[in-house]
């Protein structure tokens, strides 16, 4: 079984419509679940609020008592210009990094140094928040969408992604993110689910779709309800062929 995990419902609205829903339920920190099937796959989908905290809560909750084959983070995300990306077009994740990990360097606000500790153990990586992810899946993942969105102006792309807790809201901070990490996609949940998923040693995957520009908060440019759509049709490809 997949876990799905969204951090709105809006985000996950489409999804809901295209499966059948066979049970609600509410967790005691009042996460929202539902046990559903697509075609004939099963899968359970976690509403887990927004943020690294809401998110590595919800799921660390999950894992603790059940297995999955595949932990699946979607939903919207932001887009940096200087990929090309458009609203809509679909990112998939090669790697996630937390950008507030590290140790503070005179260099750049962003280009920390590694903390002295591993945040999973015998991962050095983890001391600047970065996670690989499993090169398989992510080129599975790709195919499958690539395929999907044959018929679709979608464009589908590979890429490291960033969390963040504070949203670029500036074209210098944009820039300056984009100089450090090279990102295609920045959202606020991927890290923390990363994290937790390789700690409980199940395999992850992010796949996105760009809702606004990263940068300067400019809402007419944005369209968070196309992105949904585009990310929940995403999302039940990979649970129909995955």
């Amino acid at each position: 079984m997949i876990l799905i995990l969204s951090a709105t419902k809006t985000e996950a609205a489409d999804l809901l419509t295209r499966a059948a829903v066979i049970k609600k339920a509410r967790s005691s920190a009042g996460r929202t679940t539902y046990l559903c099937t697509y075609g004939s796959r099963p899968f359970k989908l976690i509403i887990t609020g927004p943020g690294s905290i809401n998110c590595a809560q919800a799921l660390a909750g999950e894992l603790e008592h059940n297995k999955f084959n595949l932990v699946l983070q979607t939903g919207t995300a932001g887009i940096f210009k200087e990929t090309g990306l458009c609203l809509g077009d679909i990112g998939i994740a090669e790697s996630e990094t937390y950008i507030h990990t590290g140790v503070e360097t005179p260099f750049s606000s962003f280009k920390h140094a590694p903390l002295p500790f591993d945040l999973i153990p015998g991962n050095r990586a983890s001391r600047t928040g970065f996670f690989y992810f499993k090169e398989n899946l992510v080129e599975k993942a790709f195919d499958i969408l690539t395929d999907h969105f044959s018929d679709t102006a979608c464009n589908i792309t590979r890429g490291p992604f960033i969390t963040v807790s504070v949203i670029t809201a500036t074209k210098k901070s944009a820039k300056a993110l984009y100089a450090v990490f090279s990102p295609c996609m920045e959202a606020m949940e991927g890290s923390a689910a990363a994290q937790v998923a390789a700690l409980y040693n199940t395999d992850f995957l992010e796949i996105r779709a760009g809702s606004n520009p990263v940068g300067v908060r400019d809402k007419t440019r944005w369209d968070i309800p196309f992105a949904s759509r585009r990310a929940c049709r995403a999302a039940a490809a990979v649970i129909e062929k995955f």
